[in-house]
């Protein structure tokens, strides 16, 4: 018997095909409304910006930010594939893009701003994402998400474990760390 949960969410009609590039779109969209820089306001692209310069810092297409979005996608990825073993992995990877878009859209919000600016003692000052740099995120999020379909559990922990090490190591920021001084600043 087929449950409601168990429908999938890509119909195998052309509609379907199209449901990520609509959320791509609308993630775009979105980003432009709140202001958003296409790129870097400083004029260059770069594929990597190693996070010592506060100017560049989540404007390029990569940073070590992006590590940390491998590991949302693959906590996205388990997390998924263990609530919903029954869906399709199309569908799963269409949830994972949904989920990253949210939460680019809100990590770009005034108050999230804010509080990472709070939060962050140690770590370059943020500002925002460049559209590019957000669009690339979502890219790092289906990274990782894919490595955890490819991963055995261990490796997948391992690995995001190894991503947090490296990030920690080089700007002084990561998951744990921010977790630790968002709450901190929280409670004080």
């Amino acid at each position: 018997m087929a449950y409601p949960s168990d429908q999938a969410l890509t119909p195998d009609k052309p509609f379907g095909k199209f449901l990520i590039p609509l959320l791509l779109v609308i993630h775009v969209l979105w980003l432009v409304l709140m202001g958003r820089s296409a790129i870097c306001p400083c004029g260059v692209v770069s594929l990597w910006q190693t996070g010592s310069d506060a100017a560049q810092n989540s404007q390029q297409v990569a940073d070590p930010y992006s590590f940390l979005h491998i590991i949302f996608g693959i906590a996205l990825s388990r997390g998924f594939r263990r609530l919903r073993p029954t869906w399709r992995v199309a569908d799963l990877a269409l949830l994972a893009v949904f989920s990253s878009t949210v939460w680019e859209v809100m990590e770009n919000t005034p108050w999230v701003i804010q509080l990472m600016d709070n939060a962050a003692n140690a770590a370059p000052d943020y500002d925002g994402d460049s559209i590019l740099n957000s669009l690339a995120d979502t890219g790092f999020v289906m990274v990782g998400f894919w490595a955890a379909r490819l991963l055995p559990l261990a490796a997948s922990v391992l690995l995001a474990v190894a991503l947090e090490l490296i990030v920690s190591w080089m700007i002084h920021d990561g998951l744990v760390l921010a977790t630790v001084r968002i709450v901190w600043n929280l409670v004080q």
